[in-house]
């Protein structure tokens, strides 16, 4: 596992959450980034899709649309591919953690679809995790925080470890348009002056399939706020505090335990 400190970028501007990780100071203030926020006009909701898409690219699409993983990934959802505007996502992230001492992705160009393509639908990244085992338990440990279990339908192997989405997602909610998915890459394209991605769109019918539920994000209310987080404030660093700290170690823990009943009992 990686002992290099991470870079935090969190927003300011609409209150801090509790982080025992997080240091007492920092360089912006969180009531000055909320000063500069109040200024702002009310947020008008404007489409996130870039129309119309060319031949070309709809060919890529085409050749993305079959993929099995894209598909287990999107199961009950609405869904379709299109491409989107980065300057008008909202951000349901509260941060961003960068490893300081791994290299900035490559530069790409405004216009080499292949290559935004391919930074868009990744292929699945690999397992990477140390694994502790004894007679009646598995521990994995990964400093990576997409680390998680997911059930299957193979009774052989019902439960598979998995690394997280390599996909580049947007969602549609209650008419304001998120990023669901891809906050590094969207980091990294806008501060490259690139706008304009391809991407996963999902049609959310709930807060759930938006995916903003965990407590240390953002709350609906504060996303349906007359001035909600962009994901482009990630990139004003006065609206942004920003600290360095050792990687957290996700742990998953398998507990293996047998039990009889008698058949026909549900228990």
């Amino acid at each position: 596992m990686s002992e290099a400190k991470m870079r935090v970028r969190e927003l300011a501007a609409w209150g801090l959450d509790r982080d025992e990780y997080r240091p007492e100071t920092y360089c912006v203030h969180p009531d000055s980034a909320q000063a500069l926020v109040s200024r702002r006009m009310p947020f008008e909701t404007k489409p996130a899709l870039v129309a119309p898409v060319d031949d070309g690219l709809r060919e890529r699409f085409a050749e993305q649309e079959p993929r099995a993983d894209l598909r287990a990934e999107m199961a009950g959802l609405d869904w379709f591919l299109g491409v989107v505007d980065l300057r008008l996502l909202l951000a349901f992230q509260r941060r961003i953690i960068l490893d300081s001492e791994a290299q900035e992705p490559p530069m790409l160009a405004a216009d080499d679809w292949d290559r935004l393509i391919d930074l868009c639908f990744a292929k699945p990244a690999p397992v990477v995790c140390d694994a502790v085992r004894s007679d009646a338990s598995v521990l994995l440990r990964s400093s990576s925080p997409n680390l998680h279990f997911r059930i299957t339908d193979d009774s052989s192997n019902p439960i598979a470890v998995h690394s997280g989405s390599p996909f580049f997602e947007v969602a549609q909610y209650r008419d304001r348009w998120f990023l669901r998915d891809g906050y590094h890459r969207a980091y990294w394209c806008l501060q490259g002056g690139i706008y304009h991605l391809p991407a996963i769109v999902v049609r959310a019918r709930t807060i759930e399939e938006l995916g903003a539920v965990h407590p240390w994000f953002f709350p609906e209310e504060m996303l349906f706020s007359a001035i909600p987080p962009r994901v482009v404030d990630f990139l004003d660093d006065a609206l942004v505090i920003e600290y360095h700290r050792s990687p957290l170690i996700k742990t998953l823990r398998i507990t293996v335990e047998e039990t009889y009943t008698l058949q026909g009992e549900n228990r």
